[in-house]
């Protein structure tokens, strides 16, 4: 196996370096109350370091948006993967996605600040939302299922897509999240056992 030079190592890490920093300022005082000089003090980098990876502070932040995203989506589908049922899946792949949301970086960074931050850059590039793959991945094995057969997995999954980003909104706004976490599980049960009673029958 080939080895980096060591001026591309040293860029990767430095690179590295300025999204875990970002990623703690992001989450301590979100997007708007952080700076780039904040950033590069903090990294100990020099400013032209910073602007040779990233353009400004919203691509810095979309890199951080990525990384933390990306780890979220990789537990769920590990959490899916792990279930035999297609509902089980299902519950398991929601609950991990529920889950992050109790977690400061993914509550600030992916719920809160990426709508606003992030939102006029979807719109004008038409960029789907990254959870678009993992929810279909995760909910095709239902159309496989007495309730869900015939239906189209694009609308499901938008379907399902909406729900989720409603229920991420409530718990991350919420004053007490894990309350809201638990408020949030009671529908969910309750949506799923009504699903699955027309297929028991």
């Amino acid at each position: 196996m080939s080895v980096k030079p060591l001026r591309v190592r040293q860029a990767e890490a430095t690179r590295g370096l300025l999204i875990e920093v970002a990623r703690q300022n992001f989450t301590e005082h979100g997007y708007a109350a952080t700076s780039i000089d904040d950033i590069i003090q903090q990294a100990g980098v020099a400013r032209g370091a910073l602007y040779h990876h990233f353009s400004g502070k919203e691509a810095l932040f979309r890199a951080v948006y990525e990384t933390v995203e990306g780890e979220v989506v990789s537990r769920v589908m590990e959490a899916a993967a792990s279930e035999a049922s297609p509902w089980d899946a299902v519950g398991a792949g929601l609950s991990a996605f529920l889950d992050a949301c109790l977690e400061p970086s993914f509550r600030r960074i992916v719920v809160l600040d990426s709508v606003s931050v992030l939102q006029s850059k979807v719109l004008e590039v038409g960029i789907d939302p990254v959870e678009l793959p993992m929810l279909r991945n995760v909910l095709t094995p239902l159309l496989g299922t007495t309730t869900f057969e015939g239906m189209a997995i694009d609308a499901l999954t938008y379907v399902a897509l909406g729900g989720l980003y409603g229920a991420s909104l409530f718990i991350a706004r919420a004053s007490d999240p894990p309350a809201a976490r638990a408020e949030v599980d009671l529908v969910l049960d309750t949506l799923i056992s009504g699903l699955l009673r027309p297929a028991a029958r």
